[in-house]
């Protein structure tokens, strides 16, 4: 049960920020500020490591290219319009569905292919991309469906092809570069012309959320993290410990998530820009269904829209299949793995079961109990059913049935 506490791109995003709302007041044309957020989101990718520039530009370069391939399979029809639509779907997902399928080879490939494309195009660069540890290409996950919404978007006429800057400006958006959240282009579309200077809420709103990102990150998960592994000993706790350990660990893992989408939220409002809010409490919510409505947000409006909805999740016959699908999809982005199976499915139960009974309150016209101690009952089951899972996003298959078994008293030995 490891924390991080580190800030990465964003904290040098927010450091970086005053110098694009200077660009702002000095040129105040969104082609201006575009570029300069372009130009310090590529700053921010070379520094994690050089070799991830090639791969990036290369990699919405291709998103731009299939837009248009995109357009071309709109004003197609019958079965060759699908199967265009199908293709550039499955382009544009090939490296994620790769890289999680396969990421030790996948992991290997980028990095002898793009550290070479970095020697032979920038060799003045190739030193510090030697030190850079072996990773995948940051922020891959959410680039993959920020690419597929602009896509299925252009598909549906909701959004035009975006010209090559606007491209790189969503592609190299800063504060969403490493984890998040999954933002749509209408989120970061400026006007033409614009003020020379945010609006003094927006500056004060983002100062804010930026300090709040600040205190959640360095302080409260930090403590949780330091909590947990206490608690944890090692793998030496006894069962009331261990319980004591999860349950820390799922407050640091809410706790840093959600502080890294204030940062993010944050950043981007001091160029005067509203990104949607990607966590809502989730952990007050007294059932499954409100957890996901207000757990990384972002992915799951994703979800609804293009998972729920084709599904048929709105008709009463389809819903238990099209909710199935989509908390199997929210699964299997993070990692395409037997333990994020095991994920999806745990979730899935709980949340059709819950889907099931609230349907048959309904039915029966049962009363939902309001009280303030139903309430806070619920909001603590939901935490303990979210918490149970968490574990799964860090251990291997073969650690579980340990893991789980220091929960159980008779197993895990003396509390």
């Amino acid at each position: 049960m490891n924390g991080n506490a580190n800030f990465g791109i964003i904290a040098d995003f927010i450091i970086l920020a005053p110098l694009l709302m200077l660009l702002r007041a000095a040129l105040p044309r969104a082609a201006a500020l575009q570029a300069g957020s372009v130009l310090i989101g590529v700053y921010l990718v070379y520094s994690v490591a050089p070799r991830f520039l090639p791969f990036y530009f290369g990699f919405w370069a291709i998103v731009w290219a299939l837009q248009h391939a995109m357009l071309a399979a709109t004003n197609s029809k019958g079965a060759l319009s699908k199967i265009a639509t199908t293709l550039v779907i499955l382009v544009a997902l090939s490296p994620m569905a790769i890289w999680k399928l396969w990421p030790d080879p996948f992991v290997n490939w980028t990095t002898e292919t793009f550290a070479k494309a970095i020697f032979h195009g920038a060799p003045a660069l190739f030193p510090l991309d030697v030190l850079a540890p072996v990773i995948a290409p940051i922020g891959l996950s959410f680039a993959t469906f920020r690419a597929l919404d602009l896509l299925i978007k252009v598909r549906l006429d909701l959004l035009k092809p975006l010209n090559p800057l606007e491209i790189a400006y969503f592609g190299f958006f800063a504060p969403v570069l490493a984890v998040g959240p999954v933002i749509e282009y209408e989120e970061i579309r400026l006007p033409t012309r614009l003020d020379r200077a945010p609006k003094s809420g927006d500056i004060a709103v983002g100062l804010f959320r930026i300090a709040l990102g600040v205190v959640k990150v360095m302080i409260i998960a930090y403590a949780f993290s330091t909590l947990a592994n206490f608690l944890w000993k090692g793998g030496e706790a006894g069962w009331l410990a261990a319980w004591g350990a999860l349950l820390a660990y799922g407050f640091y893992f809410y706790v840093n998530f959600s502080g890294y989408s204030d940062l993010a939220i944050g950043a981007s409002r001091l160029m005067g820009l509203k990104l949607k809010e990607n966590f809502n409490n989730p952990f007050m919510k007294t059932n499954p269904q409100q957890f996901w409505a207000s757990w990384h947000m972002s992915l799951t409006r994703w979800c609804q829209r293009y998972v729920f909805v084709p599904l048929g999740g709105m008709r009463a016959n389809r819903q238990y299949v099209a909710s199935f699908a989509t908390i199997m999809v929210i699964a299997l982005w993070h990692a395409i793995s037997w333990t994020m199976v095991i994920f999806g499915l745990f979730h899935a139960g709980f949340l059709l079961a819950h889907r099931y009974v609230e349907n048959l309150r309904i039915k029966t016209k049962r009363p939902l109990s309001t009280s303030f101690a139903a309430r806070t009952l619920k909001s603590f089951g939901v935490f303990i059913y979210v918490a149970l899972s968490i574990p799964l996003f860090t251990l291997r298959l073969e650690d579980l049935p340990a893991f789980y078994a220091k929960l159980v008293p008779l197993l895990g030995g003396a509390g």
